[in-house]
């Protein structure tokens, strides 16, 4: 007599492959997930750093010049203060700017007269702010930029490194 139905042999086997295939697609799905949260990271933080030097170099453009007595050159946490007579507090001829890293390793300007401005997310850090006064006919300065997402994954660690440079257009 013929059965109709699975053996339990049968209906072994199917649900063994039916774990084989779920399993390998929680697998990829999960790769998905950590290989996609790596990129944005990574676009973020290259993104960071670009936008943070884009800044720097145009308030560099449109400085008159380097002030030098509060500026920090060469040094891996350095300072760049700039004399401009753009965006002049009322009754002033001339106002200075200063691009800074604070206490937790924050990117910041600053204009005399207005709060700080953070010019990288919370979530990454500066590891390398180097400003180098380079000699020239006009006052050129050259930025090597380091950021570090903040991360608790040590997968997730990321790091990115941004070198430009721009001259003061008097």
């Amino acid at each position: 007599m013929k059965s109709k139905g699975f053996s339990l042999i049968e209906l072994i086997v199917y649900i063994a492959i039916f774990a084989i295939l779920i399993t390998t697609i929680t697998l990829f799905a999960i790769a998905f997930v950590k290989s996609t949260g790596k990129s944005r990271i990574k676009k973020e933080v290259s993104l960071g750093a670009y936008s943070a030097m884009k800044t720097m170099i145009y308030e560099i453009k449109r400085a008159n010049a380097v002030y030098a007595p509060t500026s920090v050159f060469n040094s891996n946490s350095g300072q760049l203060s700039l004399e401009t007579s753009q965006e002049l507090p009322s009754g002033e001829q001339i106002t200075y700017i200063d691009f800074y890293l604070d206490d937790d390793d924050k990117l910041y300007l600053k204009r005399e007269g207005q709060n700080p401005q953070l010019l990288i997310s919370e979530s990454f850090k500066v590891i390398n702010l180097e400003f180098e006064h380079l000699a020239s006919a006009s006052e050129a300065i050259r930025i090597d930029l380091a950021l570090e997402y903040l991360a608790s994954a040590s997968e997730y660690q990321y790091s990115y490194s941004l070198s430009s440079s721009g001259s003061i257009r008097k």
